[in-house]
């Protein structure tokens, strides 16, 4: 469990890796923006030439499964549960504010899902939700977002273990996980 137990919502979580980006815990504020950019990221962005089209990242799932990834119900939800689980959010600096860019989510793993008596006695960790505008890829957000998770995973979780569910499909999402 996270060894944090007043509200962290919408706190800075990092402000000096990237000068133009800040990473964030998800709040409320930030369910409906957020929402899109994951539905965006894993079943595609509407063009802005032609809206009947649409485009996504090297995550995008949408010729494996329809539908929402995510809906702002399920987020607000997963943001509500503290004690288990963080969802870091990416925010690039504009000069009206910010824009939500990407996220990650952290959650703690069910120790009766891990193999050995000796996992099972280690804190885990599931990494998943990792998402980012499809506009917004290949900048080293995902990295930026990527080295914040393990960071909670350490500072929040005190966890020995991370776990990650990719579609055995999608080889350069699990490529791009192995080099991390």
């Amino acid at each position: 469990m996270a060894n944090n137990s007043s509200s962290r919502q919408g706190q800075l979580f990092d402000d000096y890796s990237n000068p133009d980006i800040n990473l964030y815990f998800a709040s409320h504020d930030d369910v409906e923006e957020l929402c899109k950019v994951i539905n965006w990221a894993y079943r595609g962005k509407p063009s802005a030439s032609s809206p009947e089209e649409s485009y996504s990242g090297w995550i995008g799932e949408q010729h494996l499964l329809k539908g929402a990834r995510i809906t702002s119900e399920e987020l607000r939800q997963l943001i509500d549960d503290e004690q288990h689980t963080v969802v870091l959010v990416a925010k690039l600096k504009t000069p009206s504010g910010s824009k939500i860019v990407g996220c990650w989510k952290i959650s703690t793993y069910d120790k009766n899902l891990q193999m050995t008596e000796e996992e099972k006695q280690d804190v885990a960790v599931e990494f998943g939700l990792n998402a980012v505008d499809p506009d917004y890829q290949s900048r080293g957000i995902g990295t930026l977002l990527y080295n914040g998770a393990v960071r909670i995973a350490k500072e929040y979780f005190n966890a020995q273990r991370v776990y990650s569910c990719i579609i055995r499909s999608k080889r350069n999402q699990i490529e791009w996980c192995l080099r991390q």
